[in-house]
C-alpha cells in the first residue's frame, strides 16, 4: 500500500533545491544562534571579571604600599 503512494510522489528537482537551501539556512540560523549566545556569555564574564579587578584595585588604593619600603633602602646604582 504504501509503496504505492511513495512511487506516485517523486519530487521535482525545484523541490529538492528548495528543501536543500532550507535545510541550509537552519543550520546557518543555529550556527549563529550559537555563536550570538557564547558572545554574550564570554562580555558578561568579562565584564564580571572586569568588575571584581576594579573592586580589587581600589582596595589595594586603600592599602600601605609596602613595596616602597624596600625599595627605598636599596642604594642606588
Amino acid at each position: 500500500m504504501f509503496e504505492q503512494l511513495l512511487r506516485r510522489y517523486e519530487p521535482t528537482p525545484q523541490e529538492v533545491l528548495e528543501v536543500l537551501e532550507l535545510h541550509q539556512l537552519t543550520l546557518d540560523f543555529k550556527q549563529e544562534q550559537h555563536y550570538r549566545e557564547a558572545l554574550a556569555t564570554y562580555c558578561q564574564q568579562y565584564n564580571a571579571m572586569a568588575r571584581q579587578h576594579q573592586h580589587d584595585h581600589a582596595a589595594m588604593q586603600d592599602e600601605p604600599n609596602l613595596f616602597a619600603l624596600f625599595c627605598r633602602n636599596r642604594p642606588q646604582a
